[in-house]
């Protein structure tokens, strides 16, 4: 019993020590382009579909096989090859990626920010468009509601967060954690250090706005 112990924890080592490499090379550089994401995460649910082979017991070749077989639908898409069915659903769903709804959050929280040290939201709408031009990558190509002007389209973000309106629960959720954040400490900070927060979550979210995001946007429509 105590040989079996010692050999399966050897070999979870050593397919442990196989499999980090494999996703240190699949995500070692960030992505270029949406191509060069599929790409990344194909040779990384391969890592793991080899990782989960190797250490066995047998029932966990099943779940190997349906990491396989998402790296190759993956790979698939990125040389061209039409989407399955079961992919169907999600393409067709009328929402933004949530990266792009989580980088909304952080504007958002920015605005309820500067509006904590006496601004209001029109203002600080105008005050992060204006220091962040990047912004307006976070407006959709195929909104039905969308603006082209990135004040208003900030103010109707901050609009849907503060009502709960926003359907994407991650954005959502991120929003909620952020706002009690700021609750807690803002009456403890001065005008400078909440406009130094702000500009801190418009920097987080400008650097959420990946190459890959606006490739996303061809395919889906804002909320």
């Amino acid at each position: 019993m105590a040989k079996d112990e010692t050999a399966y924890t050897i070999n979870l080592q050593r397919a442990f020590n196989d499999l980090l490499p494999k996703l240190k090379r699949a995500y070692g550089q960030p992505a270029g382009d949406a191509a060069e994401m599929l790409s990344q995460h194909a040779v990384a649910l391969l890592a793991i579909a080899g990782f989960l082979n190797r250490v066995g017991p047998d029932y966990l070749a099943h779940f190997a096989d349906q990491f396989a077989k998402l790296a190759q639908t993956l790979q698939d898409l990125n040389e061209g090859v039409r989407a399955p069915p079961m992919l169907y659903p999600a393409l067709a769903k009328r929402s933004d990626q949530t990266l792009v709804w989580l980088a909304r959050a952080h504007v958002a929280l920015a605005v309820e920010t500067m509006q904590r040290c006496g601004h209001n939201r029109k203002r600080a709408a105008k005050w992060a468009a204006k220091r962040h031009p990047g912004l307006q990558q976070l407006i959709t190509e195929r909104g039905v509601h969308r603006s082209d002007d990135i004040e208003t389209a900030i103010m109707n973000w901050c609009g849907g967060f503060s009502s709960h309106k926003i359907r994407n629960k991650a954005a959502a959720r991120a929003y909620s954690v952020g706002l009690d954040k700021l609750t807690a400490w803002a009456p403890n900070c001065n005008s400078d250090q909440m406009e130094d927060e702000a500009d801190r979550l418009l920097q987080q979210a400008v650097a959420e706005l990946s190459p890959n995001l606006g490739d996303g946007r061809d395919q889906a429509a804002a909320v």
